[in-house]
């Protein structure tokens, strides 16, 4: 019975002074307003974004070394610190509104990196976000088609009539550019060749 007492004596003892260092540390502040010291780490902790952890923003935002994890974790419990839960909602809601991409926001900062670039002399990154803005805008539709026809599946009459097709519109001032035109014969008629002159 008294290792059970003794247990639970440790356990109280051990767990008071946990609540003595996340509850009554000064810097806590009061739970019916937020001080200046939560409202730092509520702009840390949201700016960061994942890049700080909790622990970090909170010894940022001024909080002691040794009580800085505590702390991270009770300013977050809404049980604890509903304003400052409530602030942090907010405030991620804020940064998400003014992250949201339109066509006018986005267009203004395509041409005020535009002109960043030409005051700089960088005129290859001046022409690529001009020519984003144009994307934006429609002006540059980028075309893809994917030919699935090969000439092993074409018969000689649509292979014939490829060629001339091409013939057709490879042609300036009369004459075929770039198109070489040759008597093909059969490929039977090769293979009969060259069986007679193997023999």
């Amino acid at each position: 019975m008294e290792i059970e007492n003794l247990y639970i004596y440790l356990l109280l003892k051990y767990l008071y002074k946990i609540k003595k260092v996340c509850y009554n540390e000064k810097d806590m502040g009061n739970v019916n307003k937020i001080t200046p010291k939560q409202r730092a780490f509520i702009h840390l902790f949201v700016k960061s974004n994942g890049r700080m952890t909790p622990t970090d923003c909170a010894k940022e935002a001024g909080y002691s070394e040794k009580s800085a994890t505590n702390i991270a974790c009770n300013l977050r419990s809404p049980k604890m610190f509903p304003l400052v839960v409530e602030a942090i909602e907010n405030l991620q809601k804020e940064y998400a509104e003014a992250s949201k991409i339109d066509f006018v926001k986005h267009a203004r900062e395509l041409a005020r990196l535009r002109d960043t670039a030409v005051t700089n002399g960088q005129l290859g990154p001046a022409v690529q976000a001009e020519f984003r803005r144009g994307q934006l805008a429609g002006f540059y539709v980028d075309r893809k088609e994917v030919v699935t026809a090969s000439l092993d599946n074409m018969t000689r009459p649509e292979l014939e009539a490829k060629l001339k097709e091409i013939r057709d519109h490879n042609v300036i001032n009369g004459e075929a550019i770039g198109v070489e035109v040759k008597e093909v014969k059969e490929v039977e008629e090769l293979k009969l060749i060259k069986s007679t002159s193997n023999k």
